[in-house]
């Protein structure tokens, strides 16, 4: 679940139009969002207040080990109108779970004369805990319509130098995204860089219909070293993802490689209704040999008020004309037209457009479906067969609260151990 502050964050990113989506660290979001999600540690209460459109604060106080607590404040240049408090907020919007991809649209962003920079939107946040002297913030700024500027700092007696800082340098554009990195914990310099593949609009060839449709593939890697250890660093990501043009229903595919340790990580993940996401990942290490199997899933609950989708979503009559001799069709709407050895439908050239339009229409649908869904709760499970782990959350809204509570156990020695249990309620106004 996320915190009030990386709700705002999102809702600004959302509001001047950045897509997180088309960063390199956010290749792999969904599966780490289904396998990786944190189980919080003992007692947690956040109380969040947004007192403007422009400005947003922050009270937590938890009891994990000894009572501590934080205080943020979140500061936005720009109105920020489409926020929702904990009672009103959508539970796909507060959550980390299955992101869809969107289809690659060469629209040029521009970039905005630098005499009307002021103009651009600024974020600022910070936040201090206690007891201790402890204190972390950021700054967000946009310097032209596709690039800005992100700076992170932390400053904390227990880390070396007190604290430590990183800056980043991001364009962001609809083919590509580049990031400039440098942070002086150990001198270290990064470079990221990832291509988007695929459109929409692209013809399909001008006989052939895939199965698979609005399919993008991005190409990424990155570039560190580290001055003070002289210790460079390398790894290259790739993701696809489509959609079926029958159903709707999304899936994504991964693939990381990291040469220099020789570590392989694939995934895969497919939404196999409105309400149910399965993902699977496999790890493996060129070097040592060393394997390791993860499988999570998340299960939506309906709201009691809400009915719940059918399990098929309705086809959109199309009259069309004769296609090949021996095409079977009813009403005419196509049932299973003529299909090839290389698993493509091959119709007449000339109704190319009919059935893409189709295709668009049930892929819109089924993300209608999961956008406007009023879902009550989520239950997330995974498991990992290397590390005999099993992990289970639960968040949904109980009353005008969000609510966050699940565990963690290990089968190391033949026996359950609970390593991890905890409940967290966050409220926002």
């Amino acid at each position: 679940m996320y915190t009030y502050m990386e709700y705002l964050q999102r809702c600004f990113y959302k509001a001047t139009q950045w897509n997180e989506d088309n960063i390199f660290s956010h290749l792999t979001a969904t599966s780490t969002a289904l396998l990786e999600f944190p189980v919080p540690n003992g007692a947690k209460v956040d109380v969040s207040s947004q007192s403007t459109p422009y400005s947003a604060s922050s009270f937590t106080l938890s009891n994990y080990r000894a009572i501590n607590g934080s205080i943020a404040y979140f500061y936005s240049s720009i109105p920020l109108y489409s926020t929702s408090g904990t009672k009103d907020a959508s539970l796909q919007e507060a959550i980390a779970g299955f992101k869809i991809i969107e289809p690659v649209k060469d629209e040029s962003t521009g970039d905005i004369d630098p005499s009307t920079a002021k103009k651009l939107p600024m974020l600022v946040y910070g936040r201090m805990y206690f007891p201790g002297s402890a204190l972390e913030a950021m700054l967000i700024k946009r310097i032209t319509k596709s690039t800005q500027m992100l700076v992170k700092c932390i400053s904390n007696p227990y880390v070396d130098d007190n604290g430590t800082m990183i800056v980043y340098l991001q364009t962001n554009k609809p083919r590509f995204s580049r990031e400039f990195i440098c942070s002086t914990n150990e001198a270290l310099c990064g470079l990221r860089f990832l291509y988007n593949f695929g459109d929409s609009a692209a013809a399909s060839g001008g006989r052939v219909i895939p199965k698979f449709d609005n399919s993008v593939i991005s190409v990424g890697t990155e570039l560190w070293y580290a001055a003070k250890t002289m210790s460079p660093g390398l790894s290259t990501a790739l993701r696809y993802s489509t959609r079926s043009t029958s159903t709707g229903k999304p899936l994504t595919m991964t693939v990381a490689v990291n040469p220099i340790l020789g570590h392989i990580q694939s995934t895969y993940t497919v939404k196999t209704s409105v309400a149910s996401t399965f993902c699977s990942k496999y790890d493996f290490n060129a070097f040592s040999y060393a394997s390791n199997l993860s499988l999570g899933c998340e299960l939506y609950n309906f709201h009691p008020t809400a009915t719940p989708p059918g399990p098929q979503l309705p086809r959109k009559q199309i009259n069309l004309p004769m296609l090949f001799p021996g095409q079977v069709t009813q009403n005419s709407v196509i049932l299973n037209p003529i299909q090839g050895q290389e698993d493509s439908y091959y119709i007449n050239p000339e109704l190319l457009n009919q059935p893409r339009r189709q295709a668009d229409d049930m892929t819109a649908a089924f993300q209608t479906l999961v956008n406007e869904s009023n879902f009550k709760s989520v239950l997330k499970c995974s498991t990992s067969l290397g590390d005999r782990s099993v992990k289970m959350l639960w968040e949904g809204h109980v009353g005008e609260f969000l609510m966050s509570t699940g565990f963690k156990m290990h089968f190391g020695d033949g026996r359950p151990q609970l390593s991890r249990f905890g409940v967290t309620f966050s409220y926002a106004a």
